[in-house]
């Protein structure tokens, strides 16, 4: 295990900024099908019969559809977020490694 950690910045902000984009596809895409889902269920194509009650009754089974949008809204936030706190992480690492040395270099 190395004995340093050495952040470099523009590779760093660079692998983010990649990161951004892809989440930003990521959350554009997302937000597309759950609303796609949602008008889908909303309309009920099952039917009122007893095949389409069961059908509605397996399908809306432990959570069902809006139990996984839910869950792929708190994932997509997530993963969103997650750029966020490693960018955050790069920013504070850089300007410690830079104080500590600035405090070195005086002695």
């Amino acid at each position: 295990m190395p004995d340093h950690v050495d952040v470099h910045g523009q590779t760093a902000f660079a692998g983010l900024a990649r990161w951004d984009a892809a989440t930003s596809d990521i959350a554009a895409f997302w937000k597309e099908r759950a609303e796609r889902i949602r008008r889908l269920t909303e309309a009920a194509p099952w039917g009122r019969d007893s095949a389409g009650q069961a059908f509605q009754a397996s399908y809306t089974r432990g959570g069902g559809p809006e139990g996984m949008l839910l869950a792929g809204d708190g994932i997509v936030s997530d993963v969103g977020h997650l750029g966020m706190k490693v960018r955050t992480a790069v920013v504070r690492t850089r300007d410690t490694d830079q104080r500590q040395a600035g405090t070195t270099y005086q002695i």
